[in-house]
């Protein structure tokens, strides 16, 4: 199933990209998906560890995407591909969405990177 909707996805976000005036990108754009980023590679650290630990039982991952236990190289696929998809619906988006996007989404982040590091998990890289 993913395979079949990640050519669409990619399609939807170069024909949007096509519409975009990309002189209406920012520096403060910039900065909130900097912000968005570093908080996603945190999260990616911490479902690294969650995925070297999961065998033992002391944790499982929650995503449902990824699966209760991944592995490493599902986890990198998964958050690279985010990451990446993420930039693109930003620059995507018209500048009056795109904001209410990055905030959106880096709130949801900062949730769940504070959360696993309440639960005792550490970045894996």
């Amino acid at each position: 199933m993913r395979k079949r909707v990640f050519p669409w996805v990619l399609t939807v976000l170069l024909f949007m990209g096509a519409f975009n005036d990309a002189s209406a990108w920012t520096k403060q754009d910039t900065l909130w998906e900097m912000a968005y980023l570093s908080v996603h590679i945190t999260d990616w650290g911490q479902t690294l560890d969650i995925a070297a630990q999961c065998q033992s039982g002391a944790y499982y991952e929650t995503n449902p995407i990824l699966g209760r236990c991944p592995s490493a190289q599902k986890v990198n696929t998964y958050f690279l591909t985010t990451a990446l998809l993420h930039a693109g619906v930003a620059h995507a988006l018209p500048p009056k969405y795109r904001r209410l996007f990055q905030a959106g989404t880096l709130s949801m982040q900062v949730g769940y990177v504070a959360n696993n590091a309440n639960i005792g998990l550490k970045l894996r890289f």
